[in-house]
């Protein structure tokens, strides 16, 4: 199983999620490219959240007490303090002209006790593109709960679901997504057994 860089285990100490260890590939767990999928559900898919204005005052406090109370309410903790990020392991530069093919993983962390999600953790590009501007998977440690948290025209969106394997859009979103000539060979092969029911 690959490690992560240093650099990335620094990045994920500097937001106060502290590398345990990259979970091996596990079919019980909802991959983390159809995770990512999470942005095209609806209220009627079970998805809800929180929308918070751009212009908020100390958007980063703001967006980091959301993330809180929505991990707490909606069981992302479920673990104590630990849970699942999303993180692509191949230290990929989108902006290459012939990229390394993309390794996403999910990565089992514990929170400290001092910790910055949207601050830090955005700032140095783990969990987003920026301070202020999210772009995180994360996930229970049971997969039962997935968390997104994005940036839009209409405000910075956390949101939660729960059961995903369950969730009918998302099984739809991970049908398609098997065809995409893009999407990394371990992570087609674990798609189409995540939506192949247990015999």
């Amino acid at each position: 199983m690959r490690q992560p860089r240093a650099k990335l285990v620094a990045d994920l100490a500097a937001a106060g999620l502290l590398f345990r260890e990259v979970l091996p590939i596990a079919d019980q767990l909802v991959p983390v490219a159809v995770a990512g999928c999470m942005g095209y559900l609806g209220s009627e898919d079970g998805r809800s959240g929180v929308l918070i204005g751009h212009d908020e005052a100390d958007l980063c406090t703001r967006i980091n007490e959301e993330w809180e109370r929505l991990a707490v309410e909606r069981g992302l903790f479920s673990g104590g303090g630990e849970f699942l990020v999303g993180l692509d392991l191949s230290g990929a530069d989108p902006n290459e002209v012939d990229p390394v093919e993309i390794e996403q993983r999910w990565v089992r962390v514990e929170l400290a006790p001092v910790w910055d999600v949207a601050g830090a953790g955005c700032e140095r590009g783990v969990l987003g593109a920026g301070a202020g501007n999210p772009a995180f998977l994360m996930a229970s440690l049971d997969g039962e709960v997935l968390m997104h948290g994005g940036y839009y025209q209409a405000g910075i969106s956390l949101s939660t679901v729960a059961r995903p394997g369950s969730i009918a859009a998302l099984r739809e979103q991970a049908r398609r997504l098997v065809s995409s000539e893009y999407l990394e060979s371990d992570q087609r092969r674990w798609t189409q057994r995540w939506l192949t029911p247990p015999a």
